[in-house]
């Protein structure tokens, strides 16, 4: 838990500026331009920059905090350690611990720091719009941003597993493909071996078995030549694990400033003695593969030789058997072409046998990363329920597991793009009630009666699609597509009765806040900032939910709101009033104080000034 003590602005729209905050609850108020959205947005440019504002607080930043202006603000963070954050805009902020040093090994604009909420009105309404997409997503995954961390890690590896084998299986489907062509080309060679009327002058033995030791020979060639390939990438990518180990091995895990410098130091300690370790081990598998290498060049050497003398021999037979006849000279050219078709035949049984392995390691290597994604969908599921709890009974959070096809959708769209057929918003629809592995399957056999079956589509129309997309598409790709879950939150619109849960998607303005302000306000301990929350919102909301919400959490949270509605501050019992005015050329501070210091503020400003709020004190009274 952390929370900011103050704030100040040197230049821009507020020069001079300095606030310092409670824990609690602040409310901003004043006329609308006096720098209200200016204060609250550069608070949040201070802590978390400009890499992940929103457009709109980025234009407010940028308009009003130009010119050298300079935000700075002290944070006291779990532990009593009281940071410092200065930064200007278009410059790299400055992180200062609480015995005055810089720190350098701190990337706060990663948010994990000192993590910060901030929140406008049409940021909440986009959450709440977007019902495919990362925003909802964000909202859950940023309270175990840990876990999600290290899952993510793992599942990047496991990509990158998923693609090597997707790149060996179609260099694997490509040699096989060529060494198909290579075998139609030879034609039928047996059966014209067979026809052939016998000769007396057939050639020898020994010129056979030279003819077939020729086709062996190019591929011992083609097999040094692989595994001299396969070892110089095993040597590029031992030198990549050295370079990585090292960044590892060596990361530092001591915070100096930090009360558990002395007990993180000999982890530190520990992981750069294993560094040798590692080291020594990778510099042991070097000189193997260096030996690797050597051998392979002997080999080479060696076979060399013993080629070079098959080669003789060949030429020698070959000139006695160009004396023999045209019909034992055309034997022998079969001959040769039906031993060639042997080694390609052997060659491909072989690279039929390997792609085999290769698609039954890719099923393993699905199976595991499917199940490291359902471990996300878990984590989703506790943390909406923990949040569920928080925001009461009117609001329901609900994780629906891979329901989110907006990948899959897209990946659809494309694919289709060059498919000279109509109505591509009916085929995507109807695709889409495909699973991604049942129709990469159909476009990596094309098995156009299949897709027809499935999908009604009629022949002709299925055989353009396949052609569309095996063109397109990869179907090692599609297969593995990622179909995220879908964040549903929604909102009991029934006032009394059987309850009504609406998505906030289909919600009103208003109704859309009221379903996630109380999210909002629950999800963690960090700050918060809101700016105006009680748009569209009506009072008797503001006052059930969100004031009660506020009075509840403002003990374990400090929140800092921008509002035009009294009941905010005067019911949820602000600890700091923020008065701002302006003259239109700068916004200053015009009074701060406790909410009763500012009651003169609050009336003029909230509630549209003395004599209407006495007026409608005495309506009510006569009601």
């Amino acid at each position: 838990m952390w929370f900011v003590e103050k704030i100040e602005i040197t230049g821009g729209f507020l020069p001079g500026l300095t606030v310092d905050l409670p824990q609690g609850l602040t409310c901003i108020i004043g006329p609308r331009g006096s720098g209200k959205s200016t204060l609250a947005e550069a608070l949040r440019f201070a802590v978390c920059g400009t890499s992940a504002a929103p457009k709109q607080s980025l234009e407010l930043v940028q308009a009003n905090l130009a010119g050298g202006a300079l935000v700075t603000i002290t944070a006291l963070a779990e532990g009593a350690n009281r940071y410092t954050i200065k930064r200007g805009l278009k410059q790299q902020p400055v992180l200062i611990s609480p015995d005055g040093r810089t720190i350098n090994t701190v990337d706060i604009d990663r948010g994990t720091f000192l993590p910060l909420d901030a929140y406008s009105s049409p940021e909440i309404e986009a959450i709440a719009d977007e019902v495919l997409g990362q925003k909802r997503r964000n909202l859950l995954d940023e309270l175990r941003s840990e876990q999600m961390q290290a899952i993510h890690l793992s599942l990047a590896e496991s990509a990158r597993a998923l693609d090597a084998n997707a790149d060996r299986i179609r260099a694997t489907e490509r040699t096989i493909q060529d060494l198909t062509e290579q075998a139609e080309e030879l034609g039928d060679v047996r059966a014209r071996l067979n026809a052939l009327a016998p000769s007396g002058h057939e050639p020898t033995a020994d010129f056979l078995r030279i003819s077939r030791q020729q086709q062996l020979n190019q591929r011992e060639i083609a097999k040094l030549d692989a595994a001299d390939r396969e070892i110089k990438s095993l040597d590029r990518t031992l030198d990549q694990l050295k370079k990585e180990a090292q960044l590892v091995f060596k990361a530092r895990l001591v915070e100096e400033d930090s009360a558990n410098a002395e007990t993180l130091r000999k982890f530190d300690d520990l992981l750069a003695a294993a560094l040798g370790t590692v080291e020594e081990h990778v510099l042991a598998i070097s000189r193997q593969i260096r030996e690797a290498r050597e051998t392979l060049a002997q080999a080479r050497q060696s076979i060399s030789e013993a080629h070079a003398g098959h080669a003789s021999d060949l030429a020698r037979l070959t000139a006695i058997n160009q004396a023999a006849s045209e019909q034992a000279r055309a034997r022998a050219t079969l001959e040769q072409q039906l031993a060639k078709l042997h080694a390609l035949e052997e060659q491909r049984s072989e690279l039929n046998v390997e792609l085999k392995a290769l698609l039954d390691e890719r099923k393993a290597l699905k199976t595991k990363h499917i199940l490291m994604r359902d471990q996300i969908s878990t984590i989703r599921e506790e943390v909406a329920a923990e949040l569920q709890r928080e925001a009461g009974k009117r609001v329901r959070i609900r994780i629906m597991r891979n329901a989110d096809h907006l990948a899959y959708q897209q990946m659809l769209v494309d694919g289709l793009r060059g498919a000279r057929v109509r109505n591509h918003e009916e085929i995507i629809t109807t695709l889409m009630q495909l699973r991604p592995e049942q129709l990469a399957q159909l476009i990596q056999t094309n098995d156009v009666n299949g897709l027809e079956e499935l999908s009604s589509f009629g022949s002709e129309r299925s055989r353009k699609i396949l052609d569309a997309f095996r063109e397109a598409v990869d179907p090692l790709v599609l297969a593995v597509i990622a179909i995220e879950d879908r964040v549903g939150i929604e909102l009991n619109v029934s006032s009394a009765g059987k309850a009504n849960f609406k998505d906030a998607s289909d919600l009103s303005r208003g109704q859309k806040c009221t379903a996630l302000l109380p999210i909002l306000l629950a999800r963690r301990d960090s700050p918060l900032i809101i700016d105006q929350p009680e748009d569209n919102l009506d009072n008797h909301f503001i006052f059930e939910t969100v004031v009660n919400a506020v009075q509840r959490l403002k003990k374990r949270r400090q929140m800092i709101f921008i509002t035009h509605n009294a009941n905010i501050p005067v019911l949820a019992e602000a600890d700091l009033m923020l008065v701002m005015n302006s003259d239109g050329r700068i916004g200053v501070v015009e009074k701060s104080g406790t909410v009763d210091e500012c009651r003169e503020q609050i009336i003029e400003l909230l509630e549209g000034g003395r004599r209407a709020f006495e007026l409608r004190s005495k309506r009510y009274e006569t009601a």
